[in-house]
């Protein structure tokens, strides 16, 4: 059964797009970084207009887990982290984790 993350961001008013698209590639990278197959970057086109959502996709649980559990014990994606609070460039929104159910 497949997997996708998806992490939902909003630009903050103000914010540079620039900044805030780099700042998204630094963190797919770090997803690469550590066995993500292919982190894309959306834009919300209807319904929540302005949100971009990266989205990473597994086939399964455990690839999930295997990119997962380093990325999160990683120094630089917590500084990553750390560094997208204190620039203000924009605000998280959600994150969800999606399972795919077989339909009959």
């Amino acid at each position: 059964m497949a997997y996708e993350a998806r992490y939902v961001l909003r630009p903050n008013p103000g914010a540079d797009l620039g900044a805030v698209i780099d700042a998204v590639k630094v963190g797919a990278a770090l997803w690469k970084k550590h066995g993500a197959p292919d982190p894309q970057l959306w834009s919300v086109a209807a319904g929540e207009l302005g949100n971009y959502v990266m989205t990473v996709k597994f086939d399964n649980a455990t690839e999930y887990a295997k990119v997962t559990d380093p990325l999160s014990a990683d120094p630089e994606f917590r500084r990553w982290q750390a560094n997208n609070l204190q620039s203000g460039a924009f605000t998280w929104v959600r994150s969800n984790l999606l399972r795919e159910l077989p339909l009959p």
